[in-house]
């Protein structure tokens, strides 16, 4: 396992780049070690490297070092990935950047996904929860006519309340979640009316209403399923 570790080390120094670990640096991102790289590379990497469980999670153990925790993802064999190692991940997620990883190319492939982001929308942990509204997009970009994304309901009525309340990264993620709900017919038809009601009680969330009516609208212009 060192030497498989080693390996890759090796390959994360042959690709660095230094301008980019520099900006991330000089923007506040918070890694021991960055070697700059960027997801095309890491993918590259991923590419050459055998799915590995014991490996990834090595990899993801290895906080110091950002590509460490950006590749394990990649590698780690979705049908050995289990929900005791998702509430484990989720628990040890360091920033945003390794969390929308973790989403699009792990989390959004298991057969409990929606749960999870379902689950983890109720969390008190900003970070946990800005997970679940990435995890519930990502899905649904995947799932975009499942019936079953109805059933996402307690992650919509959370972002919902973030994306209304607070403005920090968790409402960022909200909003991008909500946009993409109005994808889905069934998840417009219970988004619109809860942001009706709020409207009238807070001018707050008229903006947010007024958005994602127009983008449901495009939606339906662009996808041919506008019936005017």
């Amino acid at each position: 396992m060192q030497q498989k570790l080693k390996e890759i080390k090796i390959k994360f120094r042959h690709a660095m780049n230094g301008i980019v670990s520099h900006n991330m640096r000089s923007q506040g991102a918070d890694y021991k070690i960055n070697f700059g790289l960027t997801l095309p590379l890491l993918k590259r990497i991923a590419a050459e490297t055998p799915a590995d469980a014991q490996l990834a999670n090595a990899l993801w153990a290895d906080t110091a070092v950002r590509e460490s925790m950006m590749l394990a993802p990649l590698v780690y064999p979705i049908d050995e990935f289990t929900e005791a190692e998702a509430n484990r991940w989720v628990e040890t997620m360091p920033n945003t950047e390794v969390a929308d990883i973790c989403c699009k190319f792990l989390f959004c492939r298991l057969p409990f996904a929606r749960q999870k982001a379902c689950e983890w929308s109720c969390s008190d942990r900003p970070l946990t929860q800005y997970t679940a509204f990435q995890l519930a997009t990502a899905w649904l970009v995947a799932h975009l006519e499942n019936t079953e994304a109805s059933n996402l309901g307690p992650v919509i009525d959370a972002a919902i309340a973030q994306a209304t309340g607070q403005r920090d990264n968790r409402a960022f993620a909200a909003v991008n979640l909500l946009k993409q709900a109005m994808h889905n017919d069934a998840l417009a038809a219970h988004i619109l009316p809860l942001l009706q009601t709020k409207a009238k009680a807070d001018t707050a969330a008229q903006p947010l209403l007024d958005m994602l009516t127009e983008e449901q609208t495009l939606y339906r212009e662009f996808s041919g399923r506008d019936s005017r």
